[in-house]
């Protein structure tokens, strides 16, 4: 087994963790009995409706850190796990996606999608912050967490410049940032290759 088909597998079995992989296998079976582009049209609208919640989740996790209990964060690291290996596993092997076959054509629904899972993660990781982690110059909270601005510009200052805007000072804290900032590399990466095909495919559409 080479490097690429182990990634590719454990792509995939991250991919099975998220409850919406399972629905999508659902929709797909009825998919194959018959009428496919009314299921297919379905398991687009799971697809962005899923996507759509987990933005609002993010913000309401963000606004309301104060109340939530601390645990909360391993399921918003588990999305954000989710959100990287789903677009790798679309943009590198043509699998985790709705339409079959492994080549992937750019198109603008793609394009807002990955934006909204890139402001999701932005959204999960400010709450994250608000919960784990001790950073230096920065309004804390009572047991030494970023407040709710203070954790926003945390992350977007990671996913927009790959550096943090408040220093890390233990090693939970910079493992925390370098989890984010691999992310944000490599989410970046993603979106800009998405742009580059979508302008490939216009300008051959133009000629």
């Amino acid at each position: 087994m080479n490097s690429a088909v182990a990634v590719e597998r454990l792509i995939l079995a991250i991919y099975w963790l998220s409850p919406y992989a399972w629905i999508d296998a659902l929709l797909a079976r009825f998919e194959k009995r018959g009428d496919i582009d009314r299921w297919r049209a379905r398991r687009y609208l799971a697809s962005e409706l899923y996507i759509a919640l987990w933005l609002l989740g993010a913000l309401l996790l963000w606004l309301g850190n104060g109340g939530l209990v601390a645990w909360l964060i391993w399921p918003a690291l588990l999305r954000v796990v989710g959100i990287l290996t789903k677009e790798l596993g679309v943009i590198l092997f043509g699998r985790c996606k709705v339409t079959p076959g492994r080549m992937v054509a750019a198109t603008g629904r793609t394009i807002v999608l990955a934006l909204e899972n890139y402001f999701t993660a932005a959204l999960l990781m400010a709450f994250v912050y608000t919960q784990a982690g001790v950073f230096d110059g920065a309004p804390a909270t009572a047991d030494a967490q970023l407040g709710t601005g203070a954790a926003l510009i945390q992350s977007l200052s990671i996913q927009f410049a790959l550096t943090p805007a408040f220093k890390p000072v233990d090693l939970l804290s910079w493992s925390l940032v370098i989890f984010h900032a691999g992310f944000a590399f490599l989410f970046s990466l993603i979106v800009i290759s998405l742009f580059v095909s979508l302008l490939k495919i216009g300008s051959a559409d133009h000629r």
